[in-house]
């Protein structure tokens, strides 16, 4: 017989056993894959929505469910644009809605002649003028609009005048339009949702953000993306209670694995100790257990990438976290996983694979 089919027969001696425990561990990879790719996603979206336009950082209204929704006074713009440290500002209203046949449209609303909407570069049609739209290629390509065109907005209708490329992948899969215009549409006038902000040559955008925050309690400078995870608080609470369940995953299957090879050890005593009779050395019966462990870490491995990948876009496409976010399944997040269910295999395997090769040929012969 085979190593592999050794170590499948020894597994299938107790199916319903060795079925639990694939189950348990599979659960714990299943709740590392989603989070992590949860977490990357919400990092990607807020690295775009901050900086809109190029500008180094974003200010957003501090404890927003998320960025989305932060709602800022339009008269705080004035009193960032005069910080010495900024070099320039500009007023972002970004709303999410139905456009056209697309629910969970964007529209962001730029001020004209601000440096979010200077550094759009058209590449068809022209530059909008008074309440024309503007639309990005990537939303051109899904809405099949051209310029002139119309772009319906609830009940309102906008003519296009261009079609743009900004570099950022949320400007361009959405549409821009006068910041007054989008404030109507909103029923939010005088707000606005962030404000982009460029430093001066020489001066750190954290050292201006740090000013700012202290400067104007109740907002948020955000200059990179993991910060978004701490004010975003729809997805910080799925974060936080996903590492509490990951970690109680891996205290269980870790649990598990252990108690079931130590289980099949003590059924196999008579049998191990035949081996060890035979002249099977202390490594090869240790290296028995652990491939056995690792059989069934590489069956969780499997299935819990499959539950963590269903588990993270049903979390996104219908749980509380901001519509924009997407599950991002990188190398990196499957390499957590990798590591979580052989990191659990391996552990569960000490214990048994020592009391495997403590048992001499004396002692498991004479046992009943």
């Amino acid at each position: 017989m085979t190593w592999a089919g050794l170590v499948v027969k020894n597994l299938l001696r107790r199916k319903a056993r060795t079925a639990l425990t694939v189950a348990g561990v599979a659960i714990g990879v299943g709740l590392i894959v989603a989070l992590l790719a949860l977490t990357a996603g919400v990092k990607q979206t807020a690295n775009e929505l901050i900086h809109v336009g190029r500008s180094d950082f974003g200010l957003f209204q501090q404890g927003a469910s998320d960025l989305t929704r932060s709602v800022l006074p339009q008269s705080l713009y004035a009193r960032v644009r005069a910080d010495p440290g900024v070099a320039d500002a500009a007023q972002i209203f970004i709303r999410v809605g139905e456009v056209e046949d697309q629910r969970e449209f964007l529209l962001f609303g730029f001020a004209p002649g601000e440096f979010t909407d200077r550094r759009n570069v058209v590449i068809d049609g022209r530059k909008a003028r008074g309440s024309e739209a503007m639309l990005g290629d990537e939303a051109a390509k899904e809405l099949r609009l051209r310029p002139g065109g119309m772009l319906h907005v609830g009940s309102r209708a906008f003519r296009v005048a261009g079609v743009y490329h900004s570099g950022d992948r949320f400007v361009d899969l959405g549409a821009t339009l006068p910041l007054p215009v989008v404030q109507s549409l909103a029923q939010r006038p005088h707000e606005i949702t962030t404000i982009g902000v460029t430093v001066e040559p020489g001066t750190t955008p954290k050292a201006v953000a740090e000013r700012l925050q202290r400067e104007f309690p109740g907002v948020t400078a955000v200059v990179e993306p993991g910060q978004a995870v701490r004010i975003d608080t729809s997805s910080r609470l799925i974060v936080n209670a996903g590492w509490i369940f990951s970690l109680l995953a891996l205290i269980i299957g870790g649990i598990g694995v252990t108690n079931t090879m130590a289980m099949s050890v003590f059924e196999r005593v008579r049998e191990i100790g035949i081996m060890r009779a035979v002249g099977w050395p202390s490594r090869r019966i240790a290296a028995l257990i652990v491939s056995e462990a690792l059989a069934i870490c590489a069956v969780a491995l499997g299935l819990g990438l499959l539950g963590g990948w269903a588990a993270a876009v049903l979390l996104t496409e219908h749980g509380s976290l901001s519509s924009l976010a997407r599950a991002d399944f990188t190398g990196g997040v499957f390499a957590w996983g990798l590591a979580f269910a052989f990191g659990v295999g391996l552990l569960g395997a000490l214990y048994p694979a020592w009391r495997a090769v403590t048992i001499t040929p004396i002692e498991a012969l004479g046992r009943e």
